[in-house]
């Protein structure tokens, strides 16, 4: 009996995915590629500035899925990077003026919420990766929180190595895609 819901489970989930017209479970919880974040340029906004139009940095930040209940990015905006070491969740003291600015950011303009990516490079498992960038969101999301910014204006997400930045294999690649993207949101 056991057995044989074990191998009834998959095929049920295969057909109502096909019957809903998803080629992928990606389609189906609405994860499709159009979400993923795409170039980065521009500059910040000062604290309390407009956050529209040219200047912004329209970057990362714009491909998040915005559904019901859910924080909708601000378009056009996104903060600085952060940047970890490698195997390390820890906040290193020259991130440590991009989280001020980000704080100070969010203190003055109340009406604004952050979501905290975590990522990693492509080396370890999927497994492992998805844990360490978890650590590195939380990471920053404390770091944040002592500085003054309220705990339920943050959330965290943790993609591991799922959206790298950059592609390659050498270390210029691998310090590029251990980061902590900071979105700004509604």
């Amino acid at each position: 009996m056991k057995e044989t819901r074990r191998v009834l489970l998959p095929v049920i989930i295969a057909f109502v995915v096909l019957m809903t017209g998803c080629s992928t479970l990606s389609d189906w919880f609405g994860w499709g590629d159009e979400e993923t974040p795409t170039d980065i340029g521009g500059t910040l906004p000062p604290p309390g500035g407009d956050l529209s139009g040219p200047g912004g940095w329209g970057g990362p930040g714009s491909g998040v899925p915005s559904r019901p209940g859910e924080w909708t990015p601000v378009p056009g905006v996104t903060f600085p990077t952060i940047y970890f070491a490698y195997d390390s969740s820890e906040l290193g003291t020259s991130e440590q003026a991009k989280l001020e600015y980000v704080a100070n950011y969010l203190l003055q303009n109340q009406q604004f919420k952050l979501i905290i990516e975590g990522h990693c490079d492509d080396r370890g498992s999927v497994e492992y990766n998805r844990a360490l960038g978890e650590r590195r969101a939380i990471s920053i999301r404390d770091g944040l929180a002592k500085l003054g910014v309220a705990d339920d204006r943050m959330q965290t997400i943790s993609y591991g190595e799922e959206k790298l930045a950059v592609q390659g294999s050498d270390e210029s690649a691998w310090a590029k895609n251990r980061r902590g993207e900071l979105i700004l949101a509604k």
